[in-house]
């Protein structure tokens, strides 16, 4: 019992002289710089504006366009918002305050499209809320097929609502296999023709599908076996809400193309996002009108008082 009772004495001596030692060491530390109390600070942060970005005009000399009064250049703010991981967009403002679009090559949250892949081509179909570019809603309203052969890909391209009717047109566009570099170096190098509208009534609900398709398609022209088109990746003239600012109640439609047997062609010089001239044709938008060439105009060039030409015929569209 005594030698139990001296153990434990000795131990608690023990734990003593080891506190004490650290007791030791932390004060001669604390005094000789070893151990530093940090003194805390509030460090202001001011952030320098961010000063837009000015690409400034600077038309080239001999440019035939007047100098705007009112547009003097472009700013880049730095504000944005991203909205879906998709492009090619073409909205369209209808006459019930929303904009409608095409899209592809990406998701609209879960929904996802890609207008690649030759008989399964897609293209997908939104509905655009808000008046607030950085506040707006994107609804998607499904994805439908349409086959893009004899071409790899068929994507959206002129889009238009008038009057309650959404006319939503496609382009065909494929790799030159002729030139296999291209693939990589251009992605889809040749543009194709225009295979027609599809046309819903109620806002993408329900569609009524193009009576055309790649190989009968609305204007007459190929991009197989070396020709151009015209008419390449076209696009509607945005004329504002509903059509409200068109000149003559006309959807003017524009697209880029190429001429055949050009003597001095460019490499991939007609592809989907590029082309060697720009094209105009306009039609009033129906229904029966919108895949009906009888029922284009084609700008034709000027008169010898550089008035407009317009011709019924599609061999007489000039650049």
């Amino acid at each position: 019992m005594k030698k139990d009772r001296i153990i434990i004495n000795f131990k608690k001596v023990s734990l003593t002289i080891i506190s004490l030692i650290f007791l030791g060491i932390l004060f001669f530390s604390t005094n000789t710089g070893c151990y530093q109390q940090l003194k805390q600070n509030v460090v202001p942060y001011n952030p320098e504006d961010w000063v837009p970005q000015i690409w400034k005009s600077e038309p080239p000399e001999g440019c035939p366009f007047e100098p705007s009064n009112e547009i003097k250049g472009i700013a880049f703010t730095g504000r944005y918002a991203a909205y879906t991981d998709a492009d090619t967009w073409y909205p369209s403002w209808a006459d019930d305050g929303n904009m409608y679009s095409g899209w592809t090559d990406g998701e609209i949250g879960k929904e996802s499209c890609h207008s690649s892949g030759g008989a399964e081509a897609r293209t997908g179909n939104a509905k655009i809320t808000g008046d607030d570019p950085l506040n707006l809603v994107i609804h998607s309203l499904g994805t439908q097929l349409g086959s893009a052969l004899p071409y790899g890909g068929r994507y959206p391209s002129a889009n238009l609502v008038h009057n309650g009717i959404w006319y939503y047109g496609t382009y065909c566009i494929d790799f030159d296999f002729t030139q296999p570099e291209y693939r990589d170096e251009y992605s889809w190098a040749i543009c194709g023709p225009v295979p027609g509208f599809r046309i819903s009534m109620d806002y993408g609900k329900s569609w009524i599908p193009s009576p055309l398709s790649p190989e009968n398609p609305l204007f007459p022209e190929s991009g197989k076996s070396g020709h151009q088109v015209k008419m390449g990746t076209p696009h509607f003239v945005d004329f504002g809400r509903n059509l409200e600012y068109s000149p003559d109640g006309k959807a003017y439609l524009v697209g880029h193309g190429a001429l055949d047997n050009d003597p001095s062609p460019r490499v991939a010089g007609n592809s989907w996002i590029a082309g060697d001239a720009v094209y105009l044709a306009r039609v009033t938008p129906t229904p029966q009108n919108i895949n009906d060439i009888r029922a284009y105009e084609f700008f034709a060039g000027f008169t010898p008082n550089s008035q407009p030409v317009w011709s019924k015929n599609f061999s007489d569209i000039k650049p």
